[in-house]
């Protein structure tokens, strides 16, 4: 019986990870396209900065100014290095022209640093600047696993109050029109393009903040662990999703939304509790208890898909809103599917190899380690949210 657990056991703890956070940082930048030059004022956050300068997570406590705003400085050359503006092909030179400090400390991923750079340009405007980043590819977050950097891209031309609005990541550059060769049928063009562009773009957004969101998958596979069947699976995987599509939508168009002190410790608390009901109560798992408990905690788990999604949607037009959240609502379902699927398949192959009487550890031993994961995960959630600052 042993060796038929450790496959299901090694899922786990490669769905725990590291619990302190998602692998994720979400920056911002502003470009604005002139004539002869590009501005740029990328919005770094405290995190990246730490990372980067390679600064253990232990030293973040206190803040120590002298040594931070060093750090910061030190930074200037690397944002330079891994931010590639091209056109046609060929790379732009730029520097950083200035450096603003945040003015307030708070957590490490909400103190922000602007970095202002400047691109020099020659002959006449461009029609398009390729962006590209590597921001932190080269600093694991966890062993096999990089740092996934993502910018919130302002874009507006000189003499323009247009806005647009772009989610640049890793290994998907960023197309940027100027604005300086523009006609009626290429905006509309552009239009009809940037549609689906930005559907992909939060497409993969809402797959990737599922797969580097070590606290959904847990309580997920806790949902999953405790199913006997095909149909069971399907009905509270259902719940789930019913609920956490209503509060994303919600707290996307700011109808209800609960600060991350209270969003954050829930669904860590929402791990503990179906992992310890699988192992105290199973009856229940096959109850509709366990659908209300599956809706209940879907609730608060789509506040928590919401915080990744607001900052990344902030400035988009109202018809680019609702493309976004469409694609990040199914982006999401199919993080999940990509988890749950093979759990699903391998709780099967171990229920057809192993005599009923051998199934119940199974169940036990998973939803014991996923509980220990969640308790860790709610000390270090209520940790970050009430005394990291």
């Amino acid at each position: 019986m042993r060796p038929s657990l450790s496959p299901l056991l090694l899922l786990l703890l490669l769905v725990a990870g590291p619990l302190s956070a998602h692998p994720s940082l979400q920056d911002s930048m502003w470009v604005l396209f002139a004539p002869d030059r590009i501005q740029v004022a990328v919005n770094v956050s405290l995190k990246e900065v730490l990372v980067a300068q390679q600064i253990a997570a232990s030293d973040e406590e206190g803040y120590d100014a002298t040594r931070v705003n060093a750090a910061a400085e030190k930074h200037r050359d690397y944002v330079v290095k891994h931010l590639q503006l091209t056109i046609a092909g060929r790379e732009l030179s730029g520097q950083v022209t200035a450096l603003t400090p945040p003015s307030i400390f708070t957590s490490a991923e909400k103190t922000f640093f602007q970095y202002s750079l400047e691109y020099p340009l020659t002959g006449p405007p461009p029609a398009n600047v390729t962006f590209r980043h590597d921001m932190l590819r080269e600093f694991p977050y966890s062993p096999g696993q990089a740092w996934d950097v993502s910018y919130v891209v302002r874009v507006k031309r000189e003499g323009s109050d247009e806005v647009s609005s772009w989610l640049l990541r890793y290994q998907q550059p960023s197309e940027l029109p100027t604005g300086w060769e523009a006609s009626s049928a290429q905006a509309s063009k552009a239009a009809e393009v940037n549609g689906w562009r930005t559907f992909g773009e939060y497409l993969h957004h809402g797959v990737m903040h599922i797969l580097t969101g070590y606290d959904h998958l847990l309580f997920v596979s806790a949902l999953v662990l405790a199913t006997l069947n095909f149909w069971e699976m399907v009905k509270v995987i259902a719940a789930f999703t019913a609920a956490h599509t209503i509060t994303l939508a919600l707290s996307v168009f700011d109808i209800f939304r609960l600060p991350s002190s209270i969003v954050e410790p829930t669904i860590a608390l929402s791990i503990v509790f179906v992992a310890l009901e699988n192992v105290l109560f199973p009856r229940r798992a096959h109850s509709r208890v366990r659908l209300a408990v599956a809706f209940g905690f879907g609730l608060i788990h789509g506040l928590g898909f919401a915080g990744g999604l607001l900052d990344a949607m902030e400035g988009l037009p109202a018809i680019g809103i609702w493309i976004a959240l469409a694609a990040f609502s199914l982006g999401v379902e199919i993080g999940h599917q990509i988890v749950v699927m093979p759990l699903f398949g391998l709780l099967a192959l171990g229920r057809s190899w192993l005599r009923e009487s051998a199934q119940g550890p199974i169940v036990r031993y998973g939803s014991t380690l996923i509980s220990v994961c969640g308790v860790y995960y709610l000390f270090v959630s209520v940790h970050e949210q009430f005394f990291a600052h």
